[in-house]
């Protein structure tokens, strides 16, 4: 099953990515997926993001490029707009006023954004400035890299540690374990945080190619008992195909 499928991304959607093990990587692989299904999409990000990670793109404009996004959507049907480097390394965001008048955009029919950093670790719990989901947001996607299962709630494999240890009820240091994952993906201080009325909270299991499926299932089986998740999509999205099961509801896998 592709990404878009499992998300079930609709024309005029807007999908918001965050959480920590492959939000970048996510985002693309949605752009991809929906640009070769004859959509046109616009990728961007309300946080900062590597410099490197923009040559992922086909293509991309600054904000004060925008009179050439129609052109670069006719060409490649997707595109980046992200801010100027930062000269340390990483781009700047675009802000929310911005992102919004995309959105209305004709010639636009969905937006992506990447929502929040994770300083490239696994699991992430956001702190109070974070993560900028805007309200337009349709579907929330909060993600976790499973290589951290087994792993310990500290700075080697978690952003934010003392939080995510909080939002889990247990000790900083402790094992990272499936309820510990379930509980802060769905937290509304935590995978949930800034959930806009009416938006679908999509909780994304990656790299399911690193850790045994039966955890992944008893995770996804944990989320689903939480009213706020809509469904849990277990896969590795760097791999093809990108994902192995989609739970829905109470009714296990679909």
């Amino acid at each position: 099953m592709s990404l878009a499928d499992a998300l079930r991304v609709e024309r005029g959607d807007v999908i918001s990515f965050v959480g920590g093990g492959g939000k970048t990587t996510s985002m693309f692989r949605l752009a991809d997926e929906l640009t070769a299904a004859g959509l046109r999409v616009v990728a961007t990000t309300s946080t900062q993001i590597a410099e490197d990670q923009i040559r992922l793109a086909p293509a991309y404009v600054h904000p004060g490029e925008l009179d050439s996004l129609g052109q670069c959507l006719d060409r490649h049907g997707q595109c980046l707009v992200v801010g100027l480097p930062d000269g340390k390394g990483r781009v700047f965001n675009i802000s929310p006023e911005i992102i919004l008048e995309l959105k209305k955009r004709p010639d636009v029919d969905c937006v992506l954004i990447e929502a929040d950093g994770s300083k490239s670790r696994p699991f992430k719990a956001p702190a109070s400035h974070e993560p900028v989901v805007l309200n337009i947001t349709t579907i929330l996607v909060p993600i976790v890299g499973l290589n951290c299962v087994g792993r310990f709630l500290d700075d080697s494999t978690v952003h934010r540690p003392e939080i995510a240890a909080s939002l889990a009820d247990v000790p900083v240091g402790s094992p990272i374990t499936p309820e510990t994952i379930a509980r802060v993906l769905s937290h509304p201080e935590g995978g949930a945080k800034n959930l806009p009325a009416g938006a679908r909270l999509v909780p994304l299991l990656n790299k399911v190619d690193l850790c045994d499926i039966r955890t992944a299932g008893e995770i996804a089986d944990s989320l689903l008992k939480h009213p706020n998740v809509d469904s849990v999509i277990v896969g590795s999205v760097d791999r093809d195909p990108p994902i192995r099961e989609v739970w829905i509801m109470r009714e296990g896998k679909a």
